[in-house]
């Protein structure tokens, strides 16, 4: 009976034993989740959430498979030449005229005695210098020549116009103290004058014979120059600083048979018939005819 009892209270302490073994295992793993429940974490204590409650999503990559039209890029067109600059057309300047030095040789008539034109020879009403100033001043184109640049500025422009050596009915004479230009109002009153001349000797024994002209336009400078040598030059402004004026100092015979009494006569009827019809303004000095167009 004792060998009975003991395999009894063997038996119920080892049913004992095993259901205490049963109930921990079981214990135990209802609060211990599997191993991929736990994460390693920067913080002590912080237990990540199992992998039960929140089951991990494989993420794969997926390619989105969108059609972006490919984009037509239109190639660039050939670059055009590059156009030649064209210069806008300039117009035309006016060359600046060459002030040449008179001509110095032999006067068409040299060896003949010239008939003069003076107050001696000639009797014309003397007009009043002041009044030759005046219209001088005021005539198109009129400015006072000071120097040489003055000068070849005012044949630049149109104002002051080159008078030939010969012309017909007149020439000049070797000019040391002018230069060979006029206002054209004043070339103008010289052409006429002359053309007249000529016509009045044209089929007379005097034909050929020629008014000659002493002084033209002078510069301030050489106005100067001349009152040293001349007292009948005038002291300040000349009508012939302003290209206004001429002189006629002698008449040209074509040939020494050939008197001064035609070609002065003709001369001085002339000049009286355009002093009164108001064309011309006269100064008669002791050498010559001052003459300015009116």
């Amino acid at each position: 009976m004792q060998n009975g009892k003991k395999k009894r209270i063997r038996w119920d302490r080892m049913f004992m034993v095993l259901g205490g073994v049963v109930v921990a295992s079981f214990g135990i793993a209802a609060m211990v989740p599997g191993g991929a429940g736990f994460e390693d974490t920067e913080t002590e204590g912080r237990v990540a959430l199992s992998s039960q409650l929140a089951p991990s999503v494989e993420l794969t990559e997926v390619e989105s498979e969108v059609s972006v039209p490919e984009l037509q890029v239109a190639e660039p067109e050939a670059e055009a030449p590059p156009l030649a600059e064209v210069e806008a057309p300039k117009a035309p300047e006016a060359p600046a005229p060459t002030l040449e030095p008179t001509p110095s040789g032999p006067l068409p008539r040299k060896g003949i005695k010239p008939c003069s034109c003076s107050k001696r020879t000639m009797k014309l009403a003397r007009n009043p210098y002041t009044a030759h100033q005046k219209r001088a001043r005021s005539l198109p184109g009129s400015f006072f020549v000071k120097n040489q640049n003055e000068l070849a500025a005012g044949a630049g422009r149109g104002d002051l116009i080159r008078i030939p050596r010969v012309g017909r009915g007149f020439h000049l004479d070797r000019l040391t103290h002018s230069e060979p230009f006029l206002l054209k109002g004043a070339k103008d009153i010289l052409k006429e004058m002359a053309n007249r001349f000529a016509d009045a000797m044209e089929g007379t024994p005097d034909e050929g014979a020629s008014i000659r002209i002493t002084s033209l336009t002078r510069t301030q400078k050489q106005q100067r120059r001349l009152r040293r040598r001349n007292s009948n030059a005038y002291n300040g402004q000349s009508t012939h600083n302003y290209g206004a004026s001429f002189d006629i100092a002698f008449i040209d015979r074509p040939t020494k048979e050939v008197s001064c009494g035609g070609p002065s006569w003709a001369l001085q009827t002339i000049l009286q018939d355009m002093q009164e019809k108001g064309l011309i303004l006269v100064i008669p000095e002791g050498n010559c005819m001052h003459i300015t167009p009116r």
